[in-house]
């Protein structure tokens, strides 16, 4: 997917508030807005929107050195996901269809976005996970990608947020042989608030899965930016699940057999698929 117009409020958005977090240095902070607006006016629209957070953060670390703005708040978010996850697995214990049931509850997750959100917004976890559960799923491709768990022998999840990796973990707990078919990959380096491999080891998702990282600082998956350890991984994969809408946005033309689950929380991507901000998503493509 390309950078929309509407992309661009985004990008201005993200650009204060990573500032402010990474410093506490007016000057500094200036001078971070207005390189990354600069960036936003010249990047070329047939860029993915991951592209322009990956411009971002580089010009804050190029301008402050190795800081992770969002470090405070992915730990607080990783800190209230594992409290409700005794109750996740309770739902998916008791409900009619596991898998599914375990598939909303991933979806549920992929609200923990601050390249969406704004930072300062309480994300009401427990509702969220109660209102997902209820909803109509609008682009729905579920049986096949059971189908998909039950055949398809090496799985790459393809991890989003920093807090959302535990819901993650109920889904990936349902699927036959995880521990032996499922990889599971976080980002290389810090980028808005998605999963690293301190997520990875403070939710004790090392302790459930092969973890890996993939070697990149972009949000989303831009494949040219990632290790070639991480594409390896990616090329070899039968199935390639992969959240949010990051990573829809950079691998939704990638060509690989990819099941993408998210919310759709901008006009955007709604606009693109064809639905409502808010609806749910499990779309797989060949």
């Amino acid at each position: 997917m390309y950078i929309y117009f509407d992309c661009i409020p985004c990008f201005a958005r993200q650009s204060v508030e990573a500032a402010v977090m990474a410093t506490k240095d007016p000057t500094l902070r200036e001078k971070i807005i207005r390189a990354a607006l600069k960036k936003a006016s010249e990047i070329p629209l047939n860029k993915t929107p991951a592209h322009m957070g990956m411009e971002i953060h580089r010009i804050i670390r190029n301008l402050i050195g190795e800081v992770d703005p969002y470090r405070t708040i992915k730990s607080v978010y990783n800190k209230k996901a594992l409290a409700l996850y005794p109750e996740m697995k309770n739902l998916v214990t008791h409900a009619s269809d596991r898998i599914e049931t375990a598939v909303r509850i991933a979806i549920a997750g992929n609200v923990i976005d601050f390249g969406i959100s704004p930072t300062n917004n309480e994300i009401e976890l427990n509702k969220i996970i109660d209102e997902t559960m209820r909803k109509p799923i609008a682009v729905n491709d579920l049986e096949e990608l059971k189908e998909a768990l039950e055949n398809e022998e090496r799985i790459l999840y393809i991890a989003d947020n920093a807090g959302e990796i535990v819901f993650d973990r109920v889904f990936i707990e349902e699927i036959p042989r995880f521990s032996e078919r499922v990889t599971f990959a976080v980002k290389g380096q810090a980028v808005l608030n998605d999963a690293t491999l301190k997520d990875a080891e403070e939710t004790d998702m090392t302790g459930i899965v092969r973890v890996i990282d993939n070697g990149s600082d972009a949000p989303g998956t831009i494949l040219e930016t990632c290790s070639k350890r991480f594409r390896n991984e990616f090329s070899q994969a039968d199935l390639v699940i992969s959240k949010g809408q990051g990573n829809y946005e950079t691998l939704s033309d990638c060509g690989e057999k990819c099941c993408f689950l998210l919310k759709a929380k901008c006009p955007v991507i709604a606009g693109h698929f064809g639905i409502e901000v808010g609806d749910l998503i499990i779309k797989i493509t060949k």
